[in-house]
């Protein structure tokens, strides 16, 4: 007990020394314990500093531009895709009619692909028959 009446005496009497002592080890604690922190945007769970959020925010950003580019090489894949089925549409029509891609080129495409199909079915038709009429 002795010990604590010393040291309650040496403090009332260097009270504002014990004060600005305190006030400074709180300030201090203040200052340096207390850094800002916020949500994290990419995972709400973890809370982070400035400059952990401008990291997240650049790993954030870099993956945005490369979905980005995967987007561009996907749209280019689909324009050289239908470029190429054009072509080859372009070429079955020429083939078959003789000259561009007109109403006419169409209309003699569409007789001469029929005419051909009638006429393989009636071939196969024939057999047919032929064959019931062996089997008979």
């Amino acid at each position: 007990m002795k010990v604590i009446d010393e040291i309650r005496k040496w403090m009332d009497h260097n009270r504002f020394f014990v004060i600005g002592i305190l006030g400074s080890t709180l300030i201090f604690i203040i200052a340096v314990g207390c850094t800002p922190t916020t949500q994290s945007p990419v995972d709400p769970a973890v809370m982070v500093t400035a400059p952990e959020l401008e990291l997240e925010y650049l790993t954030w950003h870099k993956q945005q531009e490369i979905i980005l580019a995967r987007f561009d090489l996907a749209r280019a894949d689909l324009e050289a895709q239908k470029k190429a089925w054009n072509e080859v549409q372009q070429a079955i029509v020429t083939l078959a009619s003789g000259g561009i891609a007109d109403l006419p080129g169409f209309m003699q495409l569409i007789f001469g692909l029929g005419g051909a199909g009638a006429i393989a079915d009636n071939i196969r038709k024939r057999g047919l028959i032929a064959g019931l009429k062996r089997n008979k």
